[in-house]
């Protein structure tokens, strides 16, 4: 079979167009089945048991041991200009409720931009590290967040920076208390 050349530039255009619907629609069909992911392997996580690295202390930090406060895991990295984002978010609200604990924890980073990172910002954060649960829950990507109430029970999650939607979440994790 032969295309005529006076439909050749047509025919590659409506190929253009249709391998560019299929990308878009596997792309988000894709990006919707990891949210799905995310969401199911936090649903049955059990918060008591997990136990993090420590930037911050000298020993390992059990998740059970923050129980009594709601907590909020951060998956951030010292790339991500929007993780910082978040972490400044998380800073005011850890000012106005002390009791809150956050556990920052850093995903696919070298231990030393980690600790560099640590010494600019003086954020009142449990910095862990937190690559190893971030792929055991398959996270989305970062910036993403998990709330856990103060029965140490899951509250809620988010995906993202956005910051309203971060704020409401906090919102409704802080007000159940």
């Amino acid at each position: 079979m032969r295309l005529d050349p006076k439909f050749f530039n047509k025919f590659i255009a409506i190929c253009a167009v249709i391998t560019l619907i299929a990308i878009m629609f596997f792309t988000i069909r894709h990006s919707q089945s990891q949210v799905r992911d995310f969401k199911t392997n936090i649903e049955s996580l059990q918060p008591d048991t997990l136990s993090f690295f420590s930037y911050s202390t000298p020993d390992s930090l059990y998740l059970s041991e923050l129980k009594g406060a709601p907590t909020v895991i951060q998956f951030w990295s010292t790339w991500s200009g929007r993780s910082h984002g978040v972490n400044l978010i998380l800073e005011e609200y850890k000012a106005d409720f002390p009791e809150m604990a956050i556990l920052a924890a850093v995903v696919r980073d070298d231990e030393s931009l980690v600790r560099e990172y640590i010494a600019k910002h003086s954020f009142p954060f449990y910095f862990v590290d937190g690559t190893d649960f971030f792929h055991n829950v398959y996270a989305p990507g970062v910036p993403s967040q998990i709330f856990i109430n103060s029965e140490g029970q899951l509250a809620d999650f988010h995906i993202g920076d956005n910051e309203k939607a971060v704020r409401e979440k906090l919102n409704q994790l802080l007000q159940n208390e």
